[in-house]
């Protein structure tokens, strides 16, 4: 990540940057801090049209800085080791040649770097003398935040309402005995945006005794989907200490023992795992029930009732987009045609559809760039089977580069987790994701980051606090499996690796 990478060589720098001192080190530090500077004004407003063009120089500039954090952190460790071990040395004029000749050497490195971003610096200005570089302008304005999370919420039910009321007769239906009603259709079709509708309904509420969702996936074993289940079941938002299998399953079982309940397994990919689970739960003859997803047709078969998601209509897909990019706002004239065509493009799939809602809401309301939105979803999308990782890649080539690392850093959670608002943000400050403000301190940018790509509709909101503010977050698997290759292809290792292991052990949130 060329932004990222810059932007933590730029904080390292501000720690060791002494403007009164006049020292030949301290003039090279001046002199990489300026080309850091530079080169992060030109990320900031660099168009997202220019993906194409910056890719090679986001190579440079990444690798350029990564070397120079290393070069410069070695020698501050160097110097504090060497400083606290000074009894090893017979005379302070000993200790004092060795660090020195040391920084000589590594600054010869940061003179070569300097050199490079210099490079950079003039092929920036030469792209932009060709006009090969579009610059943002500072009067674009986007819609407002808050109408945006207002017109979300609406736009989940569009297209859904027939899908909605066949699941809930199969629910409500005559049957005494335990009834299992799986969902299934292809990855991003909307199966769990259908059965959060669902179990969220009062309606259906109000049925059942006890509710319970847990997540499957390919990912939790057993013990761990049993966890979660018991959770849910007891109305827990994190994990209880370690128990054995045997003893999570008694547990299951004595809290829905005579009570009617509804169990939503989301996400089942193993029919194996999923008879495992499924034999926890005893049949009352009181009018239980259970819903799967899936995107495994040997899965669904096993229901009682399978219900397959087929592609939304044109029409629900046209007036979803209109939904998220405009609320109750009229569609300008000039954009309507080329409206239409994006949201034929998306062939019914909510999930291309909303991604792209998300970035139309966000961007220019021009006719140039929608036209580049179409140009470049179509052969993608339109397809028999759409090309995923072209088609995320052109979403994520449209964020602005501040935004880039934060979303790839998604990757790293496990699948299908919720992580607390307030852990991502830290996580992100940590890994200096953030670009310092001086009128803010690092959080609030942070929060502001999350609230960003959240009306991207790129991070999910879980849950919601009583006062309207984030409480935790997630990320659609498409799009987790391609920030996880993405993200540590770009990422040094050492800003992935302790994450992975850290969420693995981190509790439920």
């Amino acid at each position: 990540m060329a932004y990222a990478s810059l932007l933590s060589l730029n904080q390292t720098l501000d720690q060791i940057l002494h403007p009164h001192d006049q020292t030949e080190q301290q003039h090279i530090i001046r002199s990489l801090h300026e080309q850091v500077s530079f080169l992060l004004s030109f990320l900031d407003v660099s168009s997202p049209q220019n993906s194409d063009k910056l890719i090679g120089l986001e190579g440079r500039i990444r690798d350029a800085a990564y070397e120079a954090e290393d070069i410069i952190e070695s020698s501050m460790s160097n110097q504090i080791v060497s400083e606290s071990r000074s009894h090893e040395y017979r005379t302070e004029s000993h200790r004092s040649n060795r660090i020195v000749f040391e920084w000589d050497q590594k600054f010869e490195r940061l003179q070569k770097i300097i050199q490079e971003l210099n490079s950079i610096s003039d092929d920036v200005v030469k792209m932009r003398e060709r006009n090969e570089i579009q610059v943002l302008l500072p009067s674009n304005s986007l819609p407002a935040a808050s109408s945006k999370s207002r017109s979300t919420k609406k736009s989940a039910m569009v297209g859904l309402n027939e899908d909605l009321m066949n699941i809930k007769f199969l629910l409500a239906s005559p049957h005494s005995q335990l009834v299992v009603v799986s969902i299934l259709g292809r990855g991003g079709i909307g199966k769990t945006t259908l059965a959060k509708i669902i179990y969220n309904d009062s309606l259906i509420a109000n049925h059942f005794d006890v509710r319970a969702w847990v997540v499957v996936s390919q990912e939790y074993p057993e013990q761990e989907v049993l966890k979660r289940l018991l959770n849910s079941l007891r109305g827990l938002n994190h994990e209880s200490g370690e128990e054995s299998i045997e003893k999570l399953a008694e547990n299951v079982s004595k809290i829905l023992e005579d009570k009617r309940y509804l169990i939503v397994m989301d996400d089942v990919w193993d029919i194996e795992q999923m008879n495992r689970v499924k034999s926890l739960f005893p049949d009352n003859n009181n009018g239980s029930r259970i819903i799967l997803t899936t995107r495994i047709s040997e899965v669904a078969k096993r229901a009682m009732y399978l219900y397959e998601m087929l592609h939304r209509h044109y029409i629900d897909c046209r007036n979803l987009l209109h939904e998220m990019v405009f609320g109750e706002e009229d569609c300008p004239p000039e954009l309507k045609i080329l409206g239409n065509i994006i949201a034929r493009q998306c062939r019914g799939l909510p999930l291309p559809l909303v991604l792209i809602g998300g970035l139309l809401y966000k961007s220019e309301r021009t006719v140039d760039y929608w036209k580049h939105v179409s140009r470049n979803i179509g052969p993608v999308i339109t397809g028999r089977n759409y090309d995923i990782p072209a088609y995320t890649s052109f979403i994520y080539n449209q964020l602005p580069h501040h935004l880039r690392a934060c979303l790839l850093y998604m990757g790293v959670l496990p699948e299908d987790y919720e992580i607390r608002r307030s852990k991502l943000t830290k996580l992100w400050v940590a890994n200096r994701f953030i670009k310092p403000d001086r009128s803010k301190s690092l959080e609030e940018v942070a929060e502001e980051y999350l609230t960003d790509l959240v009306d991207r509709n790129l991070i999910l909101v879980c849950q919601w606090s009583y006062s309207g503010e984030i409480k935790t977050c997630s990320i659609h698997d498409i799009l987790r499996d391609f920030c996880l290759i993405v993200g540590v292809s770009r990422f040094r290792t050492y800003q992935t690796l302790p994450f992975i292991t850290e969420t693995r052990n981190m509790k439920y949130m």
